[in-house]
């Protein structure tokens, strides 16, 4: 599969780039907003051509589709150009600002009959999907109650914009809920800011599962310590994954059942970007635009989070006001 990529920024550097290639993918040319960047970027990873502009990259042909790694404001024109000329996407998450945008991209790819994946990397982590398989497995019974923390040291630009900060991080642990245990609904929501430290929410909602969820964030942690932990209870059955790569399976009867990478294997499957879910994920958008798989991240899913993501918003947005008026 021939991929270009539009964005030549440090996420993209650090993760998807290297994970293009260890998904197999075959990156042919690379767009960022400088010559420089681009002709930079294109040579670190092996790419032929390089363009300043999304109408050039596409105007080159030959490409099976395009990978998307932009700032939100940015992601609407760019995903409409691809659709618009028929290129399949992946695009990284958010997707884009609001989910009334993504609904919008959402119709244009419909007409135009053209994939886009966007790039919830964890609902492809491993560790995640044994944990989905167990809590759709027979014995274990509808999802009863979930607890989702996601954690991380300080960021000054999320200390300065609570809506970034929500739409940019914890909309993983959101979009992880959904995937595992149903749409959230009826959210309650208290905020913490600590000036000049970071800021901390705690959730309760309600799954549409009828399983009672809770979400702890935080800018107020460390980033040498865990960053994610998600438990899920059913009826006597329950199951962990603890920081992305450890699931734990805990029967009713029984020991525990525990899977982790063997990471003194240098194979791909125990990699760090397959484990944290970017090649799996690169991996499905080749096999949706190839026709053997079903999209499991699609506009209209992303949309559906962000509008949840939104809600959150809605529901601190006074405390965040007079927080940061205090």
């Amino acid at each position: 599969m021939r991929v270009g990529v539009v964005g030549a920024g440090r996420h993209a550097n650090s993760a998807l780039y290297p994970s293009i290639l260890e998904a197999g993918l075959d990156l042919v040319a690379v767009c960022a907003r400088t010559p420089e960047r681009a002709a930079t970027t294109a040579g670190r990873w092996g790419a032929d051509a390089h363009y300043t502009s999304v109408e050039d990259l596409l105007a080159a042909g030959g490409l099976d589709g395009v990978v998307v790694a932009v700032p939100p404001a940015a992601y609407r024109s760019v995903l409409a150009r691809c659709v618009e000329a028929g290129v399949p996407v992946f695009c990284e998450k958010p997707g884009g600002q609001s989910a009334s945008e993504l609904r919008e991209v959402a119709g244009l790819a419909a007409e135009a009959q053209t994939e886009v994946v966007v790039g919830y990397m964890k609902r492809f982590a491993p560790a995640y999907q044994r944990a989905r398989e167990v809590i759709g497995s027979a014995g274990f019974g509808s999802p009863s109650l979930a607890h989702f923390t996601f954690t991380m040291g300080r960021v000054d630009e999320y200390l300065a914009d609570l809506r970034h900060y929500l739409i940019d991080n914890p909309v993983h642990m959101i979009d992880l809920a959904r995937y595992l245990v149903g749409e959230i609904d009826d959210i309650s929501a208290v905020l913490n800011v600590v000036p000049a430290v970071g800021l901390s929410v705690s959730l309760v909602a309600r799954a549409d599962s009828g399983a009672t969820c809770s979400f702890d964030f935080c800018t107020t942690a460390s980033f040498a310590h865990r960053g994610e932990y998600v438990e899920v209870y059913g009826s006597a059955h329950a199951v962990t994954v603890d920081n992305v790569d450890t699931c734990t399976y805990r029967p009713a009867d029984g020991p525990a059942q525990v899977w982790r990478p063997n990471y003194t294997l240098p194979v791909p499957s125990n990699s760090g970007w397959t484990v944290m879910g970017f090649v799996p994920a690169l991996r499905h958008f080749h096999d949706v635009v190839a026709g053997l798989a079903e999209n499991r991240s699609d506009l209209v899913s992303a949309a559906r989070t962000l509008e949840t993501t939104q809600l959150v918003w809605r529901r601190l947005e006074s405390s965040w006001s007079a927080l940061r008026g205090a």
